[in-house]
C-alpha cells in the first residue's frame, strides 16, 4: 500500500510519509527565497518542549510575511534541517531552554552571544543545532543574524499543552519574535 497525500490536504505541506517529519518542499528548491528562517523546534508530546512547534504554528495560522520566510516546524529533525538552511542569511531560533531560572523565564539570544547559548544553557530537544549551524556556516556564507527566542520549562511530562508558566508567556515570546521579524525589514500583517 503507498501512502501519498496531497497539498490540498495538508495545506502545502507534503509529508514524506504517515510517521515522518513534515517536509516543506518548497524550502528545498533554489527558486524559493528562504534567506529568513524561523524554525521552532522542539517535541509536542512532551508539554513545554514543544514549544518552538506551538510558537511557529500559531504564526503560519495567524500572519502573512512580506517577504515571505520561511516558517518551520522542525520537531525533533537533526541534519535533515540542513535542507532548510540552504541560502539562510538570518534564523531566528525558538527553543525550550535549560537556563536554571523560574519556569516561565524568557531568554533572547542575540548572534554574539550564540555560542554563549550552546555551550551554557542547554536546549531541552534532541537536534545538535551548534552542529548544525557550524556545517551550515562551512557550506556557505557566513550568517548575517542569527537569534534565539526560548523558554525555561517547568515540565517535560508527556501532554500536548505547555505547563502553565510556558502558556503565560507565549504572548511574549510570540511578540519578540515579530519585533526581530520587524527589525528585520519584514511586514507583519494579521490574517
Amino acid at each position: 500500500m503507498t501512502n501519498t497525500t496531497t497539498e490540498e490536504q495538508f495545506g502545502g505541506i507534503e509529508y514524506a510519509g504517515s510517521q515522518s517529519p513534515r517536509i516543506d518542499l518548497r524550502a528545498i528548491y533554489d527558486d524559493y527565497d528562504n534567506s529568513i528562517v524561523v524554525l521552532g523546534v522542539g517535541n509536542i508530546l512532551l508539554t513545554d518542549e514543544g514549544l518552538g512547534v506551538h510558537v511557529v504554528k500559531e504564526l503560519k495560522e495567524n500572519y502573512n510575511f512580506t517577504p515571505e520566510i520561511s516558517l518551520i516546524d522542525g520537531g525533533t529533525m537533526g541534519m535533515e534541517l540542513l535542507t532548510y538552511m540552504r541560502a539562510m542569511k538570518r534564523i531566528l531560533l525558538i527553543d525550550a531552554i535549560n537556563g536554571g531560572e523560574a519556569p516561565g523565564t524568557v531568554y533572547e539570544f542575540p548572534h554574539r552571544e550564540l555560542e554563549q547559548y550552546f555551550t551554557e544553557h542547554i536546549s531541552v530537544h534532541e537536534v545538535g543545532m551548534q552542529d548544525i549551524l557550524r556545517i551550515r556556516a562551512i557550506q556557505e556564507n557566513p550568517l548575517e543574524d542569527a537569534i534565539v527566542i526560548g523558554v525555561e520549562p517547568e515540565s517535560l511530562e508527556i501532554g500536548f499543552e505547555p505547563s502553565a508558566p510556558v502558556q503565560a508567556v507565549l504572548p511574549e515570546v510570540k511578540e519578540r519574535v515579530l519585533r526581530v521579524l520587524r527589525n528585520w525589514g519584514v511586514q507583519v500583517e494579521p490574517k
